[in-house]
């Protein structure tokens, strides 16, 4: 039970609550709070107390990730592979990166602007350092010490705990490509990786870079990434980075028996597919395969896939590319209505387009033979509109055009909503090859991610030199993985877990306030920490993702 207790200090009289216990046999107190002098006591009773300052900070993103990064030791696998030791403002060239991959993933932005997003959360005390003293010129020196060959040595480790304490089994990875324009001037000549090429958000106006994605089928985690000059072809690039997936997958996970790669169409080629050291699936063009889709189109049976969905797919051991492969037919629906309502909304333009110009035309033959080629410039409009140019002395030219039912009959039929697959597993059924292709979508899942200007945002790049672009590269790489490793837990055990972005939004609300009381006396004031008043949702998500700060 709690007792007064009234005791001296320097000749002064206090008030304390204690409360009695024995410890082997012999009576002791313990101090429960200390209530301070007479007249402190009576204010509390009186309910007075002295000017309360209280200052918030977002906590909850932050220390969720931070203790993620700890657990996979991403600071400390950064200074171990730097050929020398660098502190600046008391913090390692880890702890600064560290700090950085944090902010991609919290609120991106400029280097200029860590400073006052930093102030607003708990990373200064996590880290141990002075908000205001970390410029953008800090996190350039500690960039410039990171040499580029050893980015990759760092990712390994970190992604060698990752696998280890998930326990992935890295069957299935998804290979995909993706570009991101840059605002680098033409006329600087520091850099030889941002080139113009074809911009995937129609920015060709602009230098790009190209980032070459692996993620885990199963958990959509980064296995690998590679930053490489925006005017290479996929082609090309899958060609260069065979054998470097081939080594990482291979010192991540030795005990697999057989990986497989999900490729999509852009990267196959004959050359690729020939000296890929691994097993695969990928698109094949059904453009390439007209003939043999229109014998087999009647034959595709109903199967069904591990989600209980029901899909009808036709399976043959042919020649593709000079090798025989497993070929998977699968006929998609959704593919089928989008492909037929894009086609006619296509025919209907061409349609008032033909006849704006009408059976007679004053242009020349060649003249209208070269606008109307344009006019059919349409996936299939050529082979279903067709037409014949009469030219007359007096009148013009004249136009007659039909439509061939024929051919519309086979891409209704034959055509549209058929997806083929090839891949080298014998051993997978037909609903495993198609399983794997569906997982495709998550690579590019992944890249609205890394695009997410809420999120990570890796376009813009606030650099200008090759060395620190692979450098931002790999950061945000890294802020990836936490952001998606946090999610891959949460949504193991809580089924209603939101989205990744999602997540994050929720985890900022969690705060941390430290709260002084100013009793306008002698002495350092009474300071404590306290976390933000929430919701009960708010509050279980926050215990689940390891959200909530130690006090």
């Amino acid at each position: 039970m709690a007792s007064l207790q009234r005791y001296q200090s320097h000749g002064r009289t206090y008030y304390r609550l204690v409360e009695s216990y024995r410890k082997e046999g012999k009576p002791h107190i313990r101090v429960l709070a200390h209530l301070g002098k007479a007249e402190d006591v009576w204010a509390l009773l009186k309910g007075r107390t002295g000017q309360l300052q209280v200052h918030s900070v977002m906590a909850g993103a932050v220390c969720a990730l931070y203790r993620l990064a700890q657990e996979l030791e991403l600071a400390s696998a950064i200074d171990s592979e730097l050929p020398r030791a660098q502190r600046r403002d008391g913090l390692s060239v880890g702890q600064s990166l560290l700090a950085v991959v944090l902010a991609r993933a919290c609120a991106p932005g400029s280097k200029r602007a860590f400073a006052d997003w930093a102030q607003d959360t708990c990373l200064p005390d996590l880290l141990g350092f002075e908000a205001q003293q970390l410029t953008s010129q800090h996190f350039w020196d500690q960039m410039d010490a990171v040499p580029v060959e050893c980015l990759s040595r760092i990712e390994e480790k970190v992604l060698t705990r990752l696998v280890r304490r998930e326990a992935l089994r890295l069957d299935a990875c998804i290979y995909d490509t993706t570009n991101f324009y840059t605002f680098i001037a033409t006329e600087n000549e520091r850099c030889e990786l941002p080139r113009r090429g074809h911009n995937k958000q129609k920015r060709h106006d602009l230098r790009q870079l190209g980032l070459a994605l692996v993620v885990d089928r199963t958990s959509q985690l980064p296995l690998f990434h590679h930053l490489y000059a925006g005017h290479r072809n996929d082609v090309r690039t899958l060609k260069e980075l065979i054998a470097p997936i081939r080594r990482r997958l291979r010192k991540l996970q030795p005990e697999t028996a057989q990986l497989t790669l999900v490729l999509d169409a852009g990267s196959n080629s004959r050359e690729n597919l020939k000296d890929l050291p691994t097993s695969y699936v990928v698109v094949l063009r059904p453009s390439d395969q007209k003939k043999w889709l229109a014998e087999i189109a009647s034959q595709l049976e109903e199967i069904r896939l591990s989600t209980g969905e029901v899909v009808r797919a036709y399976r043959q051991r042919r020649s593709v590319l000079d090798k025989e492969r497993e070929v998977v037919v699968v006929f998609s629906s959704s593919l089928y209505q989008g492909q037929l309502r894009g086609l006619r909304q296509h025919l209907e333009k061409a349609g008032q387009k033909l006849e704006k110009i009408g059976t007679w035309s004053r242009y020349k033959p060649l003249t209208l033979e070269k606008r109307l080629q344009r006019l059919l410039d349409r996936p299939h409009l050529r082979q279903l509109i067709r037409y014949e140019l009469d030219p007359d002395p007096v009148r013009g030219t004249q136009l007659r055009f039909w439509s061939d039912l024929e051919e519309y009959r086979r891409l209704e039929t034959a055509y549209f909503g058929l997806r083929v697959l090839a891949s080298d597993r014998q051993d997978w059924s037909r609903a495993e090859i198609i399983e794997a292709h569906r997982s495709q979508p998550r690579a590019e899942s992944s890249f609205r991610d890394l695009k997410n200007p809420a999120m990570i945002a890796t376009r813009p790049q606030f650099h200008w030199t090759d060395q620190k672009l692979r450098v931002h590269a790999f950061l945000c790489v890294m802020a990836y993985l936490l952001v998606r490793l946090l999610w891959w837990r949460s949504q193991r055990v809580a089924a209603d877990c939101p989205g990744p972005a999602r997540l994050l939004t929720q985890l900022k609300r969690v705060r941390l306030a430290r709260i002084v009381e100013l009793s306008g006396k002698p002495g350092r004031p009474r300071s404590y920490l306290k976390i933000e008043q929430m919701d009960d949702s708010l509050h279980r998500l926050a215990q689940l993702t390891g959200a909530l700060p130690q006090i």
